[in-house]
């Protein structure tokens, strides 16, 4: 006798085939080449996300992957998860991310693992998942600010959201191509469901949702696929409403903002989400950043890339938006304050420290005043991408002439350029670097060796709370004199009353 899931999937199956396009009723074929890759990718998926995986199951299952267990250690020290120390084993690396995260992570590996069985049109596909995994992301992180009781279930709810999206893409490029143009260039929903009727015979979620039923997904998925349209409006009520409008309302704000999409889309998406989780609007925003950052380092290690519009996200209320911190070159004519009037000088720098409004004038205070009144020949300011920490940018420098290869020379990925830089952001108090001829090869980027000629110098980390921000170098290389221990003594005391200044700003003390 046939189970009431079977007859629901067969009567679903049955009043689509024969509507759907020619090229893709394969897809309901239990024949298909299709199926058995993607079909697989689910289940595993939806097995590592489920009760019966637990961290020490996790953790064997990635150590018997060499690739896997590269991705985990890769985001487990990324800046993004704010490790003040470098992990380097797996068990390691599930305690510090958090079993969600990490089953997160496995489950993203499995579907791009498929990428290869994809014949042609790989950028498509590739394009296609970074986002799915980025739309993970916020709908994980937006659940876990909310307090959803399963996190992970939105993960793999947004994840598997664009399966039917991919399985047409394999059956048929072109196809899938024509759906993303409908869904780029078309703004009413049901236009564009009557557009994708059109092209394929049925609604892309209708088709979607068949394959759902036949690759037995849960049945929360299956239901999501069975409400197309908007994302709720207003504050969510129940329980399918706040997991709809979280999966979807994620996947549309990631949609807008990695694409033309202009402004008032994109504050409309924002607004959508603020509104339906309840969150107050700073908890909201420094969320949407950290998502962001988060999302960028998983499909990093994944391989991935997603471009993205430069007003994607708005800066953290505890991290500068670095663009108006002026940049000055400047002579140091004066002698060392701090050792000729250290009460005065330090009295000086505490008030213009008091004085400054925001952040960018704080840091530019400090910056000068290493430069002028400590006694430092050269000073460079680096900080981090705010929605995408593994991007170091050089934003102001003193003593240094030409300044833009200098500030240039200090940018770049941590993870492939700057990685004695990560190991700097990693900790909490100030490192004086004896001889940087003792550092790894291939630790520091070439052309901030070529630029700037390091010698010895003083290295630290700006720090908001526990979250790096960005990091400072200074040092005596143009009067040839190497960093003495009373040059870090002067230094700390610069840098304590910063850190208090920065986390005074920010409204943590």
């Amino acid at each position: 006798m046939t189970s009431p899931s079977a007859a629901t999937t067969s009567a679903l199956i049955d009043s689509i085939r024969l509507r759907l396009h020619q090229k893709l009723k394969p897809l309901l074929d239990e024949s298909s080449d299709c199926l058995p890759i993607l079909q697989s990718t689910c289940q595993q998926i939806l097995n590592h996300m489920g009760p019966q995986s637990n961290a020490v199951n996790l953790a064997q299952v990635i150590s018997r992957d060499h690739g896997l267990t590269c991705k985990v250690l890769q985001v487990a020290n990324s800046i993004a998860y704010s490790p003040q120390q470098t992990i380097v084993s797996v068990p390691h690396a599930v305690s510090w991310l958090g079993l969600d995260t990490v089953r997160s992570l496995v489950a993203a590996a499995h579907l791009v693992e498929q990428l290869q069985h994809w014949p042609v049109r790989q950028q498509e596909f590739r394009t296609l998942i970074a986002k799915s995994l980025v739309s993970a992301t916020y709908a994980s992180e937006l659940g876990m600010a909310m307090g959803y009781p399963q996190p992970g279930q939105l993960f793999t709810g947004a994840l598997l959201y664009s399966i039917g999206d991919l399985a047409i893409a394999y059956q048929d490029p072109d196809l899938f191509l024509a759906l993303q143009a409908i869904a780029k260039n078309t703004k009413r929903p049901a236009e564009c469901v009557l557009q994708e009727t059109s092209l394929i015979g049925v609604p892309r979620l209708t088709l979607a949702q068949a394959l759902a039923h036949m690759w037995k997904l849960p049945n929360d998925l299956v239901g999501l696929f069975g409400s197309p349209g908007e994302p709720p409006t207003g504050h969510w009520q129940s329980g399918f409403q706040t997991y709809r409008g979280i999966i979807v309302g994620s996947i549309r704000l990631v949609d807008v903002t990695t694409g033309p999409a202009q402004r008032t889309a994109i504050e409309e998406a924002k607004r959508t989400l603020l509104v339906g989780s309840g969150l107050p609007s700073g908890t909201f925003t420094d969320l949407m950043v950290r998502a962001m950052d988060r999302g960028r380092q998983l499909i990093r290690s994944m391989g991935l890339a997603i471009d993205s519009s430069e007003e994607a996200m708005p800066p953290s209320r505890a991290q500068p938006p670095t663009e108006s911190i002026p940049h000055q070159p400047a002579g140091n004519e004066q002698p060392a304050l701090i050792r000729t009037k250290p009460l005065e000088t330090l009295q000086a720098f505490q008030d213009s420290l008091q004085a400054a409004k925001d952040l960018n004038s704080l840091l530019g205070t400090f910056v000068q005043a290493l430069h002028r009144d400590a006694g430092f020949d050269r000073v460079g300011l680096a900080l981090l991408n705010p929605s995408d920490s593994d991007l170091l940018v050089g934003r102001l420098a003193f003593g240094v002439n030409p300044l833009a290869p200098h500030l240039r020379s200090l940018s770049g990925s941590l993870s492939r350029e700057h990685q004695f830089f990560l190991t700097i952001l990693k900790r909490v108090d100030p490192l004086l670097v004896p001889n940087f001829s003792d550092q790894m090869a291939g630790t520091l980027k070439q052309d901030f060796l070529e630029v700037w000629k390091p010698i010895s110098a003083i290295m630290a980390p700006l720090r908001v709370g526990a979250r790096p921000i960005g990091l400072i170098y200074c040092d005596q290389a143009t009067s040839n004199q190497p960093v003495l221990p009373q040059d870090y003594q002067a230094f700390q005391l610069f840098f304590a009353q910063t850190t208090l200044g920065l986390n005074r700003l920010a409204g943590i003390l």
